[in-house]
Order: structure tokens, then C-alpha cells, then sequence
């Protein structure tokens, strides 16, 4: 999964993934991969373990216009996405395996990424 790319429709807001090279579209328009970069200051993840989960939390506002849409946690052999939504809590939870990376995807800022 370490070639995992994230797509999101910017008219329905649809989460499409892909792992090797191809044309994405939804909504009659073609879909380019969100770039993840470094988790910043205000986009800064708190990972605790909990029975065998991670128990990922963000301070971040989930307000209409600036939220955080979705999380998903890749290992070596899964991608598991979490969608999120306006004035719900920027919380998620995901079995615990071995090196994976966690990607946080703000409405307004784009996708971030970050090892567990």
C-alpha cells in the first residue's frame, strides 16, 4: 500500500482510491491525486492504543465550511477509510497491525499524512 492514492470528487465529495496508474473521473470530471504532505501544527494527530486499536484524535474545527472529510490508515495489505463529517467529532478508530500510515484529508487544506 505504500503506492496507495487518494481522489476526491469536489462536486459530491466521493473518496475513490487507487494503488497503480489510471484515469479517475466522477461527476464528469477527471480526478488528479491528492498530494499528501507532513502533518502540520493545526492538522497535528494524537494516536493512543485502546484494546488493540488506534484511537486517532484531532483538535481541528468540523465546522460546514472546514472539516476534516476523512482518515484512513494504510498497511502493508489494507486501506481502511474513515469518512467524517461536519460537527462530528475529527475522531477515528483502527485495528492496530505494524508500520502503517495514517491520512487525514482537511476540506480546506488538502491531505496530510503521518507513520503510526
Amino acid at each position: 500500500m505504500k503506492r496507495i492514492k487518494f481522489y476526491m470528487c469536489p462536486v459530491c465529495g466521493n473518496v475513490i482510491t487507487g494503488t497503480g496508474m489510471a484515469e479517475i473521473s466522477c461527476c464528469g470530471r477527471k480526478l488528479n491525486p491528492l498530494e499528501a504532505r507532513p502533518a502540520d501544527l493545526s492538522h497535528r494527530v494524537s494516536a493512543e492504543e485502546v484494546e488493540g486499536d488506534y484511537y486517532i484524535t484531532l483538535e481541528h474545527g468540523m465546522e460546514k465550511q472546514h472539516y476534516i472529510t476523512f482518515m484512513a490508515y494504510a498497511a502493508w495489505d489494507r486501506v481502511l477509510l474513515i469518512k467524517l463529517y461536519p460537527e462530528q467529532a475529527a475522531q477515528a478508530r483502527f485495528p492496530r497491525t505494524h508500520h502503517g500510515m495514517l491520512y487525514i484529508c482537511c476540506s480546506s487544506h488538502g491531505l496530510f499524512s503521518t507513520s503510526l
